[in-house]
């Protein structure tokens, strides 16, 4: 039913508040339209205020002429400014802190929103649009930065880096914040050096990590061993680092105590001596003198050499028939040093 404007003004003396009388310019604006079009306007405006698309599909076969159009959006309640995603939800004051009528300047997020970030993606003074990274659909809390950005950016990702969660780098324990500017790119800005004050720096100098460690894993190593005192050769090129240069605490087997510049060259500084200190001169068994580093086998022992050189049949017994073994004290000792060498010592 159409008003007049007596009947408008009438109402419009009696409202108490600003937003009774936007309101009632609302129903005298929509007043003067078929009521098939009124019911859709208030239909339309109760979830997303008004958005001429929405309007035009609850009109169904009776779409919109270029007229009405034209009458709609020329209405002081009109926005310019559908919502949409987490908008919807918002209550009105938060956005219209005046009057519903009074203009508001949507043209950028940041006219509603503090940047977040601080003017830490500003560029020539200005901050790019919130949109860039967020959605309205899914607010804030997500972005729709994407690894292949990453990629462009002064920082590529490698190996383990991909598989990182974002904020394992990007939020500051101290301020308790995402933060993305001057971060920096050296190993140590992020990780820590578990080996200052144990490994000579010129072996990584500047705490290089990429010196010996590898971005897929800590634990494939690149170091190239043949630098220091002691070249790896047969099996010691298999040891995993720690079994030498990691000392277990005895009280606490996940604490272990580095040595990397202190460490003996001699095998029975690393390798107990099974011989029981048989072949020990001047106290030390050097295992080099019978064993190569490939396998524990006596390649260099040459029985020869010895008190009783080996002949004939000899030469095809095991070596066990003669050197023979007792436990002792709970270990097995093998007897090397045999001091009798008549036949009948052995033969019946």
């Amino acid at each position: 039913m159409k008003q007049t404007a007596n009947d408008f003004f009438l109402k419009l003396q009696t409202a108490k508040t600003d937003e009774e009388r936007d309101w009632l310019l609302i129903e005298f604006s929509l007043s003067g339209m078929p009521e098939r079009l009124q019911k859709a306007v208030w239909a339309a405006s109760v979830p997303r205020w008004f958005d001429p698309d929405y309007l035009d599909a609850l009109l169904e076969d009776n779409k919109l002429t270029p007229k009405e159009f034209f009458e709609l959006t020329d209405l002081p309640f009109i926005t310019d400014y559908p919502l949409e995603g987490k908008h919807i939800d918002v209550d009105c004051k938060q956005c219209h802190t005046g009057r519903f009528t009074e203009a508001i300047d949507f043209t950028a997020c940041n006219n509603c929103h503090d940047d977040y970030h601080q003017g830490e993606f500003q560029e020539n003074g200005l901050s790019p649009d919130c949109v860039e990274c967020h959605s309205l659909e899914k607010g804030f809390d997500y972005s729709l930065y994407t690894l292949e950005q990453h990629q462009t950016t002064s920082f590529p990702l490698e190996g383990a880096h991909f598989a990182t969660p974002c904020y394992a780098c990007h939020v500051s324990e101290d301020e308790d914040r995402w933060t993305f500017r001057n971060l920096g790119s050296d190993c140590v800005d992020c990780h820590l050096d578990i080996h200052k004050e144990y490994i000579s720096e010129s072996f990584y100098p500047e705490q290089n990590c990429t010196a010996c460690h590898i971005n897929e894993s800590w634990t494939d190593l690149t170091f190239d061993h043949n630098l220091t005192d002691w070249i790896l050769t047969g099996k010691h090129t298999e040891v995993d680092c720690r079994e030498c240069h990691f000392i277990e605490n005895a009280d606490n087997k996940s604490v272990a105590t580095q040595n990397f510049t202190n460490l003996g060259s001699e095998c029975a500084s690393c390798h107990e001596d099974n011989h029981d200190g048989s072949f020990a001169i001047d106290g030390v068994t050097d295992c080099k003198s019978c064993h190569v580093t490939s396998s524990w086998f006596p390649e260099y022992f040459d029985h020869n050499t010895t008190n009783f050189p080996l002949e004939g049949k000899h030469t095809e017994i095991e070596c066990s028939s003669c050197h023979t073994s007792s436990i002792e004290n709970g270990k097995t000792l093998i007897l090397y040093k045999i001091n009798k060498f008549r036949c009948i010592d052995c033969h019946l």
